[in-house]
């Protein structure tokens, strides 16, 4: 609102102005948080009442909304700081920066909120927050598509979220979610569950609803640093993490098979682009596939807030290459997001290269980074349950996907990396080193890359389980065995040497998932409305028709056999005996004695000859 209220003032001072304003929400968060001493707290207010019927506006401050509302404020935080210089040159700054402070607020009431409706407001709100930026700069008529596209998409699975928070709220007979327990009841059944994770998985972007998150970089990339790849995507798991103390098993395994699918398809679809964002696009699909294995477990949680932090960077990181090669003048009128004009950009970038060279390498997963913690922490997960569930086979399986996952994924961010910093540059370009350090846009990446080193999760940089902020935040860990170690060491060595002998190759264009699936959406509206129009016409309304004329015809067929059946045969037959019977009978009263008298003669004389005979 006072983004709003002051959008007329100079550029310089909005930017200072809205940052000022992350960072006082972002120190606030974190004095509510260390005076909270990783206790729960819990917030009631009477909101309405509907009959006998009482709402309530819950809200609840658990250890995980705690954590990753920690990631949601830092993040935006320095997504605002970057933006400053990023988007110097945009006339519409307030816009961006309003758009940014109410996806915040969206994600904060989405983290705390306890009542199933203010969850579902908030997570609406969150979409049209995406649904804004992506189209922030209107006039792009594919960024446009790309924002219809990303909100039909999430509008489908958010139908599947509708009916699954009414079915939590019939089955546990409460619309707080801090009020389901198992208990008699027992866990909430697999149909609940799965309606519930299909909103998760347009919210994600999650096989089979994927496609829209590519596209979504259509918007500026430090808001797709922020909604596309550390927070708002991320809040499909977190809806996971929320549903996870009251589903069974069977919505757990669901929700890790989506994930299995959507870590190595993901992986695959970012080796065959050529786009730097797009391909960090299908990275998080990946990623978030990896979470989803988790299957809302502490482990989900751990690699949230690892991953967030380091694909933040990634981010912002490929944001300081583009916006270096679109203002060089060798480098107009040629595509900024082409692997094909990049190559050797360690020289002029040299900090940038540092900061996504550490974000590459948690990534993969290497020791000294907090992605070894996450990632070894998800691996020793599935092993744990694979000793101890009837369902042992599946997560054999998910193990094996994630081994292939963890190869793909090291294969594509190395390779990505040797593809814009190192060798030399593939276009040729007279590239002119930068004369002055670009403050706003270095330090949020290298202060990302400080976080998404070890030792803020754990001075053990092979061991997470003496970390003080797993502790904290009450976070449970799970070991891994030898031989996994062993698995990931050699997906190291194999990622990279693939990314050593496929280093000259750069995919034509970019290619994606299921590429016929939107405009087949569109095709098969209109041949279904062809259709039903045809068999409304030539079926159903002559039935209707053919219908409604047997009708009449058999009305006046029961009209002629009322008029001439019953009120012919039966009432005037009845009608006819009863007056000639009574007419017969009437004479018998005639009113005159003698009459009487002959027939007691005649009656008696009746009965004595019956006796003689």
């Amino acid at each position: 609102m006072l983004i709003a209220v002051f959008s007329r003032i100079p550029k310089s001072f909005l930017s200072t102005f809205s940052i000022l304003l992350s960072f006082i929400q972002f120190i606030g968060l974190i004095y509510f948080i260390f005076q909270l001493q990783g206790n729960h707290l819990a917030i009631h207010l009477n909101w309405f009442s509907l009959g006998d019927s009482e709402f309530r506006a819950s809200f609840e401050a658990n250890p995980s909304a705690q954590l990753v509302s920690l990631l949601v404020a830092l993040v935006a935080f320095l997504v605002q700081i970057f933006s400053s210089s990023y988007l110097q040159d945009e006339p519409k700054l307030a816009r961006y920066y309003l758009y940014l402070h109410l996806f915040a607020a969206a994600m904060y009431a989405l983290l705390f909120a306890d009542q199933i409706w203010i969850f579902y407001a908030s997570w609406e709100m969150v979409g049209a927050c995406s649904y804004l930026l992506i189209s922030f700069w209107y006039q792009k008529d594919v960024a446009i598509k790309a924002a219809k596209k990303a909100f039909l998409l999430n509008r489908l699975g958010d139908i599947g979220l509708l009916i699954g928070l009414i079915g939590l709220s019939i089955h546990f007979d409460t619309m707080e979610f801090s009020s389901m327990q198992i208990g008699s009841v027992g866990p909430a059944p697999i149909t609940i569950g799965i309606a519930l994770l299909v909103g998760a998985i347009g919210k994600s972007a999650q096989f089979p609803l994927m496609s829209w998150l590519p596209d979504a970089m259509e918007g500026p990339t430090p808001a797709s640093a922020l909604i596309h790849a550390a927070t708002m995507v991320a809040a499909g798991v977190y809806l996971g993490i929320k549903i996870y103390p009251f589903t069974g098993e069977d919505t757990h395994l669901f929700m890790a098979v989506i994930g299995a699918i959507s870590l190595v398809s993901g992986a695959i679809f970012a080796l065959f682009q050529n786009d730097i964002k797009k391909a960090l696009a299908y990275s998080t699909i990946s990623q978030l596939g990896l979470m989803w294995m988790g299957m809302g477990s502490d482990a989900s949680l751990l690699h949230l807030v690892v991953h967030g932090i380091f694909k933040a960077g990634l981010f912002l990181a490929a944001g300081s290459v583009i916006h270096y090669l679109h203002h060089q003048k060798s480098s107009r009128h040629l595509d900024a997001q082409s692997l094909n004009q990049m190559g050797g950009l360690r020289k002029q970038l040299p900090w940038t290269a540092l900061g996504y060279g550490v974000f590459a390498a948690s990534l993969m997963g290497l020791p000294f980074t907090n992605g070894f913690f996450s990632k070894e922490n998800l691996a020793g997960l599935l092993w744990e349950n694979a000793q101890n569930s009837p369902f042992y086979s599946f997560y054999w399986t998910l193990l094996a996907c994630l081994g292939v996952g963890m190869l793909l994924s090291n294969w594509y961010i190395s390779r990505q990396f040797y593809l814009i910093f190192l060798g030399e540059n593939r276009s040729k370009l007279a590239l002119e080193k930068s004369s002055k350090r670009n403050i706003p846009q270095h330090f949020p990446v290298l202060l990302l890359a400080l976080f998404s080193l070890f030792f803020w999760t754990s001075t053990n940089f092979l061991h997470i389980h003496d970390s003080s902020l797993v502790n904290w935040f009450q976070i449970k860990t799970f070991e891994v065995p030898a031989f996994w170690l062993v698995i990931t060491a050699f997906s190291w060595v194999i990622g990279l040497s693939l990314t050593w002998f496929s280093r000259h190759w750069i995919p034509a264009k970019n290619y994606q998932f299921w590429a016929a699936f939107w405009p087949s959406i569109f095709q098969f509206i209109p041949w279904k409305a062809r259709w039903t129009h045809v068999i409304d016409i030539l079926f159903l309304d002559r039935f209707l028709i053919w219908l409604a004329q047997l009708q009449v015809v058999t009305g006046h067929i029961i009209a002629w056999i009322d008029q001439s059946l019953v009120d012919g045969i039966l009432v005037g037959f009845s009608t006819k005996t009863s007056q000639i019977s009574g007419h017969f009978l009437s004479k018998w009263q005639s009113g005159k004695v003698q009459h009487y008298w002959i027939l007691v003669f005649l009656t008696f004389g009746l009965f004595l000859l019956y006796v003689w005979m």
